[in-house]
């Protein structure tokens, strides 16, 4: 929400401009991971006994990365053609990165020990700064270059903040930096295929907001960061669960009963408040940017329209995101890395034939095809190896639950009730469904 306040504050074009430089960092990201985030939890949650000798390697290759990502950022600049304030604002957003990766690495730990509660706090710990900071500018006065500064101060802090659980729980040795180059690449030989998993989400999840800038400039790059942000934040619902569960497909791995009944749990919590949220969106999604009081109509309607397509891909994500974790922590890395690069094939050549005469709802449809591609193929994949019991059942359970959901939508469209009458009217018949559906019970037989 605070995002949509600062773009209000800065105007389409300058958020346009750092949407864009966010997304390019983005795209390269992989740089600073290489895959260890998802190796460390699907290696330390199976095999606990090595613990103890092995995070001072990880975190001192790790730590090496983020010393080379920013200065590598910058190359990628300048060969782009940015200006020299636009390269330092890249290298800030870079070091911002370079930070949330390394929060991202204690919370492989904290995942892979099981331990949630302080990952769950870990993973809201720098979004919480940054309201705060945020806040404080949006009153003393906003700009572009502090905005990004205040995403960096936000990040660092967090990061000193996580850390003081992390070096109590596995002691000051396991963050000791050991250069040993042996060591080093020996850890590449192990992630690469998590790190091309990385590359490829980055690629496929950024590319539309680096092809938008380049193509139809900074002012349409701005309007549709405003729609995906949205998809973005109500994404970042599955961006917090899906590790846990990654952690325990991990830990379940070889016993096909309990993995299938973990995938059940993860079908569930994932899908019903995407289903509700993507239902809000199409009925109501006009409502979201109430923030943007310096938008003209036109751009409104631009945003709205962009925002409705993108939630259809949410609603595919509320059904099968659960898979691709799955595939992650069961050994289909290298399925998932073919399967990636023919969507992002799909998205691109999309986007270069519907940008041009679509705009930015061209991007967002290609998102939609893209994404249903990927979806599919998890499904196909698992059901043709059989590591895990799809159950068909709980997938037509949740389809009534969001036929429900739109019905109840529709009907106080139709009578005019007020939006958020209407919402808490269609959530109450979401959650009234999925009981009597026996949704809850699905839940707690796991």
């Amino acid at each position: 929400m605070l995002e949509n306040l600062v773009q209000d504050k800065i105007g389409h074009e300058q958020y346009g401009l750092f949407a864009a430089l966010n997304a390019l960092a983005f795209l390269f990201i992989v740089i600073l991971d290489l895959g260890i985030n998802q190796f460390v939890t699907k290696k330390f949650a199976t095999e606990s006994q090595a613990q103890s000798d092995l995070y001072s390697t990880y975190f001192s290759f790790k730590f090496a990365l983020a010393g080379f990502y920013p200065f590598f950022m910058i190359l990628v600049g300048y060969l782009l053609g940015y200006e020299n304030n636009e390269i330092v604002l890249l290298f800030l957003i870079s070091l911002g990165y370079c930070g949330l990766q390394l929060i991202m690495y204690l919370r492989a730990k904290f995942q892979a020990s099981q331990l949630f509660t302080i990952d769950s706090i870990a993973s809201i710990s720098d979004k919480s700064i940054l309201i705060v900071v945020t806040g404080i500018l949006l009153w003393i006065g906003i700009t572009l270059d502090n905005y990004i500064e205040a995403r960096l101060f936000a990040t660092f802090l967090a990061l000193a903040l996580v850390a003081i659980p992390a070096i109590k729980i596995y002691s000051p040795k396991a963050f000791s930096f050991n250069w040993n180059y042996l060591d080093w690449k020996s850890i590449v030989k192990q992630t690469y295929p998590f790190a091309f998993i990385t590359v490829l989400f980055s690629v496929h999840d950024k590319i539309d907001q680096v092809m938008i800038e380049r193509m139809l400039g900074d002012h349409a790059s701005g309007l549709y960061a405003g729609a995906y942000r949205w998809l973005d934040a109500f994404m970042m619902f599955l961006w917090t669960i899906l590790p846990m569960f990654f952690a325990r497909f991990a830990f379940y791995k070889n016993t096909k009963q309990d993995l299938t009944k973990v995938l059940t749990m993860a079908q569930i919590v994932s899908a019903v408040p995407m289903i509700f949220v993507s239902c809000f969106v199409w009925f109501h999604g006009e409502q979201l940017f109430f923030l943007l009081g310096n938008s003209t109509g036109p751009e409104i309607i631009e945003m709205t329209f962009c925002l409705k397509i993108l939630f259809i891909a949410v609603f595919i994500h509320a059904y099968f995101a659960c898979l691709g974790t799955l595939l992650s922590a069961t050994g289909g890395e290298f399925y998932i890395n073919r399967m990636l690069i023919f969507s992002i094939l799909i998205n691109i050549i999309l986007n270069l034939l519907l940008l041009p005469f679509m705009g930015i709802a061209g991007a967002a449809i290609a998102t939609v095809i893209s994404t249903l591609f990927i979806s599919l193929s998890y499904l196909i994949y698992i059901i043709r190896k059989g590591e895990a019991y799809i159950d068909f059942y709980i997938y037509f359970r949740l389809s009534i639950a969001a036929l429900i959901t739109v019905g109840a939508f529709y009907i106080c469209t139709i009578f005019e009730v007020k939006w958020f009458i209407a919402t808490a009217i269609s959530g109450a018949a979401l959650v009234g469904t999925a009981f009597i559906l026996g949704l809850q019970k699905a839940i707690h037989k796991m």
